[in-house]
């Protein structure tokens, strides 16, 4: 599971990928972003350009917006469900992240839980493979480009924390998941469990406390 994240302002991202973005396009960062928010992204379709998208995925066949849960994807299901298949090899993403949090249970009942702020090392960004539509409301003609988060079963690192973690990638995977050149089982192939000394994790008292934030990314 992935149900909260951390992003940087636009300026900064596209600078460090090398991304372009629309010059009307100008967007804050967040320390506690949930879904249903947009999150940065490039794509398959505009691999070089930074957008923003709305974080859920909106089929494009659907007649209103889900009301079941679809900001992350199994990866054990992506090839047999229909939210999701459709986009194989056709519509991939990567997010943008600086990290995201996660809860681990502290009691058998899960009513005491630690969060934890975790990330990549040795880059930047903490970079998460994800699929992408397009969808337009009939109602008013808006059209909304939509993303989830692909998960899979966690990684030792993960494994004590909480049994799922969205898939990471370095900088080098993030770009070959978005390219449609590359067969679909080799950018499949991509979405193995990231190795454990490629990850890091902060003990986090309150999620979205600003100061705390930002004094556990000047320790690191």
């Amino acid at each position: 599971m992935c149900g909260r994240v951390s992003t940087s302002d636009i300026v900064e991202i596209a600078k460090e990928l090398q991304l372009k973005y629309a010059e009307e396009l100008i967007k804050p960062g967040g320390i506690n972003l949930p879904p249903t928010v947009e999150l940065p992204v490039f794509t398959d379709e505009k691999p070089d350009e930074l957008q923003y998208f709305y974080w859920s995925l909106i089929p494009f066949w659907s007649k209103e917006k889900p009301k079941f849960s679809t900001f992350n994807a199994r990866l054990e299901n992506l090839q047999q469900s229909g939210t999701w298949k459709h986009l194989l090899g056709k519509r991939h993403c990567v997010i943008i992240t600086d990290g995201f949090y996660e809860w681990q249970k502290l009691d058998e009942k899960g009513k005491i839980k630690q969060p934890y702020l975790i990330r990549m090392k040795q880059q930047r960004f903490t970079l998460m493979a994800g699929l992408w539509d397009s969808w337009t409301d009939k109602s008013t003609g808006e059209i909304i480009n939509s993303c989830t988060i692909i998960t899979r079963t966690p990684n030792k690192f993960m494994k004590s924390i909480h049994d799922r973690m969205p898939c990471l990638l370095t900088e080098k995977t993030a770009n070959l998941w978005v390219d449609k050149n590359l067969p679909l089982n080799e950018r499949l192939q991509l979405l193995e469990a990231i190795p454990d000394n490629l990850m890091e994790k902060a003990t986090v008292k309150k999620v979205g406390d600003v100061e705390e934030y930002e004094k556990l990314f000047e320790e690191k």
